[in-house]
C-alpha cells in the first residue's frame, strides 16, 4: 500500500518550508539557548535569522565586486574605449591557447 503524499508545508509568506537538520556540540548549543533566550525567539528563529544574515553576508562577499566611484569610472572609461592590442597582448594570448581547450 502507497503511503499518502505529505503535505508541503509553507511560511507564512506562502515560501515553502524545507528541514536541514544540524547537531551542535553541547556548548555551541548551550550558547544558542542563551542568545535566542535573550532576544526572546526560539532557538529555530534565532538560528534561522543568523545563519540567513551570515548566508546573505558570504554572497555578498564573494560573488560581487566592491569598488569605489573612481574605480567604478575607470573601468566604464576602459570599457567604452579599450587599449590597443599590442606585442605583448598577443604573445599572451598566444601562451593562454597552449594550455586552453575548448570543448562543444
Amino acid at each position: 500500500m502507497k503511503a499518502a503524499p505529505k503535505a508541503t508545508a509553507r511560511n507564512r509568506t506562502g515560501q515553502r518550508i524545507v528541514r536541514i537538520n544540524p547537531r551542535f556540540p553541547e556548548a555551541t548549543a548551550e550558547k544558542l539557548k542563551e542568545a535566542s533566550a535573550i532576544r526572546g525567539q526560539s532557538v529555530a528563529a534565532f538560528v534561522l535569522e543568523v545563519v540567513s544574515r551570515e548566508a546573505e553576508r558570504v554572497l555578498e562577499e564573494e560573488t560581487r565586486w566592491k569598488m569605489s566611484l573612481a574605480e567604478s569610472a575607470k573601468i566604464q572609461q576602459l570599457l567604452a574605449k579599450p587599449p590597443a592590442v599590442n606585442a605583448a597582448a598577443k604573445k599572451a594570448a598566444k601562451d593562454l591557447a597552449i594550455h586552453v581547450r575548448i570543448r562543444s
